[in-house]
């Protein structure tokens, strides 16, 4: 018994210092933009979505969010609205 007590007394202090769910799901979603983004020239919402497993309104939040910060521009790829780095030639 005193092993799983000990087991779940670890797992609440990993959670802990983890910190606020949210500020983690969006960590997680912009390192997973960011990671495409250096093998890709552009990201669509589309790409987003298979991603982060995320709807189209909330892949459009995360990238309008993004361009806000000025971490992403966005632009035409093919007749749609893509994204890319600033510093990235089109």
């Amino acid at each position: 018994m005193s092993a799983i007590k000990a087991s779940l007394i670890e797992a609440i202090k990993a959670r802990d210092e983890m910190g606020d769910g949210k500020i983690d799901k969006a960590n997680f979603r912009e390192n997973k933009i960011c990671e495409h983004l250096d093998t890709h020239d552009h990201i669509t919402n589309a790409d987003v979505r298979a991603l982060c497993g995320v709807s189209s309104a909330t892949a459009n939040r995360l990238l309008a969010g993004l361009t806000v910060e000025g971490k992403l521009v966005r632009c035409r790829v093919g007749g749609h609205w893509a994204y890319r780095r600033p510093d990235s030639q089109q």
